[in-house]
């Protein structure tokens, strides 16, 4: 499920870990360049809603798109958008 963690991060659940997106950082874009990054790059996960980069698909929808291209967070000029991996192997130092 797609969630808020407080009112300035929207998180996307993705196969291997997370979208986080502050929308504060977002306020002043006019470009939308992780969207355009996203259909171009990616999957077309990113869509833009009343000036803001959010989801219209749903957690397995997303899971079956995701090819973690990471061009919504390159292409982001504001620095709102960190996408998280999660690789429990390096945590057990494997």
């Amino acid at each position: 499920m797609v969630d808020m963690v407080d009112m300035v991060d929207y998180v996307i659940p993705i196969r291997t870990g997370k979208i986080v997106i502050n929308h504060k950082k977002c306020e002043e874009c006019e470009v939308y360049e992780c969207a355009k990054a996203c259909s171009l790059y990616g999957r077309n996960i990113i869509r833009i809603k009343n000036g803001r980069p959010i989801t219209f698909l749903g957690e397995e929808e997303i899971r079956r798109r995701d090819n973690e291209c990471l061009a919504c967070e390159i292409n982001c000029p504001y620095d709102a958008i960190k996408i998280i991996l999660d690789f429990p192997e390096l945590d057990r130092g494997a």
